[in-house]
């Protein structure tokens, strides 16, 4: 075969080969029924959360042995972590849940029933208590620790060893390094009386330090910031009373340069904030009816491109989608027009795709179904639920994405079942057996995507409560038709080296000619 063919047919290959395999069908439900072989429920993924952690799936479930502990899977192998509280012959379970990596382990907080609820971790192999910092009652009182952030090295935490009350923590894993960061709250209490509580919540990290709402005691529940060194007050924003009654700042979310917030400043109502740590202000007072006082309660804040888009009330369109870029924020679309605007659709769970956000919300004719918006274009994606000419809703929840695709747990109106949309096909994804179907506890999103694999939850009357997983073709592929993607570049590069070996050896040819 003369060269010119071959190398051509070579760098044709080589092509072929650079363009990933797109998703043909929808994928395979393999259900794991090893924990609680047959009826028996080992709940797997419903009563904590679940997390990926070094290519494996961490979870709590109960095998009718050990009671709720720790186990772990890769799909192929599925084992128990390690059985934490061995009272009751071991049966009793430690009830492990807030999995947060930390370098090399997984923390979590977990009961033994000799030191009470205290800080865990594991990489597997080796699961260890880290701290015992509630030691009263013999050390079996337990600190509760929860809230759990990781900034620099530390995992940060609150929790109450009952001298300081609750309380701002951290650990590098060490027993030295395992300290209290601040006691915030140190109001005067008798002797011998445990510590008043500045109970630190919605620990979130920024910039180089931890964003958290904490009580003092003197200016009540404010932003507070800390780098594990210095701990101050970022502002006192509700000035009433003194400056005591607290603006209550929650649900921080960054975008760009900012930490953005919902707060309450008692004059405004709740509304939507932001602060960079130096300056914290007021974004927008969206909802001005009684002069400002009632607020929009703005919530769900979810980064999309450069806008942070969340769902508030304005008394004019009910409850439903804005978004704000922290000098421009506008009401996005008005989905629920019936009763004169008012009413609002409730979007709500909101999730960024390719360059969409979906959402489900619900406009009154189709109930609550899933939408989608690119903040220019806002659309129904499908009404699945067809009941009642359309007005029922599927109640579509715990939105993952994995791949090219969104998955998530809605009804038909037959069976509460797994989802998944592009935002162009949206379909079901079929049980391996007849009678299976989404069912549990459900108090915590148990759809986990790990690498190329999605995690859920399967019913029958045959397997109780359990696991299965499926793997998502284009879950460990990069895209091939996004703009500027590595695979577009690496084509246009291939594509001209094909043009200049083809030129190269018709130039060869015409010299020999």
């Amino acid at each position: 075969m003369p060269a010119k063919r071959i190398l051509s047919a070579a760098l044709a290959l080589l092509l072929m080969a650079a363009i990933p395999a797109r998703a043909g069908s929808v994928p395979t439900i393999t259900v794991i029924d090893t924990i609680n072989p047959g009826p028996g429920y080992s709940q797997a993924m419903d009563s904590s959360d679940s997390v990926s952690f070094n290519g494996y799936l961490y979870f709590a479930a109960n095998d009718g042995t050990h009671g709720y502990e720790l186990w772990r899977t890769n799909g192929t192998t599925t084992t128990l972590v390690k059985d934490i509280n061995l009272a009751n012959s071991g049966a009793d379970g430690s009830g492990p849940r807030y999995f947060t990596a930390l370098g090399d382990y997984l923390y979590f907080s977990a009961d033994d029933d000799t030191h009470g609820r205290e800080l865990w971790r594991t990489d597997g192999t080796t699961t260890t208590l880290v701290e015992d910092i509630n030691l009263a009652n013999s050390g079996a009182g337990g600190s509760s620790p929860q809230c759990f952030t990781a900034l620099n090295g530390y995992l940060y935490f609150s929790a109450n060893d009952t001298t300081h009350g609750i309380e701002l923590w951290r650990t590098n894993g060490t027993t030295l390094g395992t300290e209290l960061v601040e006691d915030i709250n140190q109001t005067l209490r008798p002797v011998g009386q445990p510590g008043a509580n500045s109970a630190p919540c919605f620990l979130t990290a920024f910039n180089g330090y931890i964003y958290f709402r904490a009580d003092d005691g003197t200016h009540g529940e404010e932003l507070w910031r800390t780098n594990g060194t210095t701990t101050t007050l970022v502002k006192d924003i509700n000035l009433a009373n003194s400056g005591a009654h607290g603006s209550s700042p929650r649900y921080f979310t960054a975008l760009g340069d900012f930490l953005y917030f919902r707060a309450d400043d008692d004059t405004h109502g709740d509304e939507l904030w932001r602060t960079n740590g130096t300056s914290t202000t007021l974004v927008e007072d969206i909802n001005l009816a009684d002069n400002g006082g009632a607020g929009s309660e703005p919530y769900g804040l979810t980064p999309l491109g450069e806008w942070l888009y969340f769902h508030a009330t304005d008394a004019t369109h009910g409850r439903e989608l804005w978004r704000t870029n922290g000098t421009s924020t506008a009401l996005v679309n008005d989905i629920n027009l019936v009763n004169g605007d008012v009413d609002g659709s409730n979007p709500n769970d909101f999730t960024a795709l390719n360059g969409y956000l979906y959402f489900w919300a619900n406009d009154i004719t189709h109930g609550y179904e899933l939408w989608r918006t690119n903040g220019i274009a806002t659309s129904l994606v499908k009404d699945i639920n067809l009941g009642n000419s359309g007005a029922d809703s599927s109640n579509p929840n715990n939105f993952t994405p994995l791949g090219d695709y969104l998955y998530f747990h809605a009804t038909d109106g037959t069976n509460y079942g797994l989802w998944r949309t592009d935002g162009t096909v949206t379909e079901s994804v079929p049980f391996p057996a007849v009678g299976q179907y989404i069912r549990c506890g459900c108090t915590v999103r148990n759809l986990v995507a790990m690498g190329g694999r999605l995690y859920t939850t399967v019913y029958s009357d045959a397997i109780g409560y359990e696991f299965a997983y499926l793997d998502e073709p284009t879950g460990g592929l990069p895209p091939t038709d996004r703009e500027a993607s590595v695979w577009t570049t690496a084509l246009v590069i291939l594509t001209g080296l094909t043009a200049a070996a083809s030129i190269g050896l018709r130039v060869r040819g015409a010299k020999r000619a």
